[in-house]
C-alpha cells in the first residue's frame, strides 16, 4: 500500500513537471516572437517614412535653392544697386522724369511702379493704372527705366497745393506687398515743385515716351 501511494505521488510530480515546462516553452516562442515581429516591422516602416520624408525634403529644398538661385541672378532693383533721378521736362505740364539707372554689375527687376513721397507726405502718390506694362521692367548693367510724375492737376482742380522740397523714391518687391531696401532721396529739379492731391506715378517703363504718356 505504502508502495502504491509512493508511485501515485511521483506521477502526480512528474504531470505537473511536465505540464509547467510545456506553458514555460509555449509562452516564451509563441509571445516572444509576436511582439518581436511586431517590434521589427514597425521600427523597419518607420525607417523607411524617414527615409521617403528625407529624400523628399531633400528633393523640395533642392528645388528651391535652384529657383532661389536662378531669381537671385537678376535680382530686385532697390536704392542700394540703382540711381535714381528727377528731371524736368517741358510737355506735358506739370510733369516729371523719374530715371532709375542700374549702378551695379548685374541686371535688376523694376517691379511695378515707385512709391513716390514728397516732403513728409503720409502717404505716397497714387498711380496712373493704365500705365501698367505688359511685363517687369528688367535693367541690365548701365541702363535705365523711367516713370513719369503727375505733380499736380493742370486745371488746378487738385487741393492742398503746395511748394515740395524733398521727394523720397522707393522700389517694390516681386510681391507688389511693399517696399523693398531703403528709400532714396531724390533732388528736385530747381529745389522745389509744386504738387497737389492730384500727384500721381506711373509704372516703371521701358523709355521716357512711355512714362510721360499720361
Amino acid at each position: 500500500m505504502t508502495r502504491t501511494r509512493t508511485l501515485r505521488l511521483a506521477a502526480a510530480a512528474l504531470t505537473a513537471a511536465a505540464a509547467l515546462s510545456l506553458t514555460a516553452c509555449g509562452g516564451s516562442d509563441g509571445s516572444g516572437a509576436k511582439t518581436s515581429g511586431k517590434a521589427d516591422t514597425s521600427a523597419a516602416d518607420g525607417q523607411g517614412q524617414s527615409a521617403d520624408d528625407s529624400g523628399q525634403a531633400d528633393t523640395a529644398q533642392a528645388a528651391t535653392a535652384s529657383k532661389d538661385g536662378k531669381d537671385g541672378a537678376k535680382g530686385t532693383c532697390t536704392a542700394a544697386n540703382v540711381k535714381v533721378e528727377a528731371k524736368a521736362v517741358q510737355t506735358p505740364v506739370n510733369h516729371l522724369l523719374l530715371v532709375a539707372t542700374n549702378t551695379s554689375k548685374s541686371p535688376c527687376h523694376a517691379y511695378n511702379f515707385p512709391f513716390v513721397r514728397f516732403d513728409a507726405d503720409q502717404a505716397t502718390a497714387g498711380v496712373v493704372e493704365e500705365s501698367r506694362p505688359q511685363g517687369v521692367i528688367t535693367l541690365a548693367p548701365g541702363k535705365a527705366a523711367y516713370a513719369g510724375v503727375i505733380t499736380s492737376a493742370a486745371d488746378g482742380s487738385g487741393g492742398g497745393g503746395r511748394d515740395a522740397k524733398k521727394l523720397g523714391v522707393s522700389f517694390q518687391g516681386s510681391d507688389g506687398n511693399g517696399s523693398v531696401g531703403d528709400q532714396a532721396s531724390v533732388d528736385l529739379p530747381g529745389g522745389k515743385v509744386h504738387v497737389d492731391d492730384a500727384a500721381r506715378v506711373t509704372y516703371w517703363q521701358k523709355g521716357s515716351p512711355e512714362a510721360l504718356k499720361w
